[in-house]
């Protein structure tokens, strides 16, 4: 069992998380692109995919961004944007988890173009936002005291 310091330690670090989550959620997005996912196995790792990226944006909506609005009312404004693009990234995923059921274990010329335009915009999509989002809240959430408010852990002692 993890003790108490070391979930916080981790969670002082959660800048440097947003940014690794970030990576594997692009790296698993261009793994789908490039063609490097067998044709068989391509509906289901485009609904992980989607299912990823919506769990990502969950936590920040419901867990994260409530934290930081209320420590940085300054960010507000910033943080309604990063929401909004939250429905736009939803309503291109929910696009997508469509086609990917129409997807069959042997997709057709037509079922990859049309994949691949909706990952490409995904793609720019995606990019763009974690860009901003990393760029204005990585140092904030590296310098959050998980003990007030995020984790419900207590500051360990020292």
């Amino acid at each position: 069992m993890a003790h108490p310091s070391d979930e916080y330690a981790r969670f002082t670090a959660y800048g440097h998380q947003l940014i690794a989550v970030h990576h594997r959620l692009l790296d698993h997005l261009d793994d789908l692109r490039d063609g490097s996912v067998p044709d068989r196995e391509l509906a289901v790792h485009c609904r992980t995919l989607c299912s990823a990226v919506t769990r990502h944006h969950t936590g920040e909506d419901e867990t994260v961004f409530p934290v930081l609005a209320a420590r940085h009312p300054e960010l507000r404004s910033f943080l309604a944007e990063l929401d909004r693009d939250h429905q736009i990234i939803a309503g291109l995923l929910t696009r997508l988890t469509a086609l990917s059921g129409r997807l069959g274990a042997a997709p057709t010329e037509a079922d990859r173009a049309e994949l691949r335009i909706e990952l490409d915009g995904l793609a720019a999509v995606l990019e763009t936002h974690f860009i901003g989002e990393e760029k204005r809240l990585a140092g904030l959430l590296d310098a959050l005291d998980p003990s007030v408010g995020l984790t419900g852990l207590d500051e360990p002692e020292r």
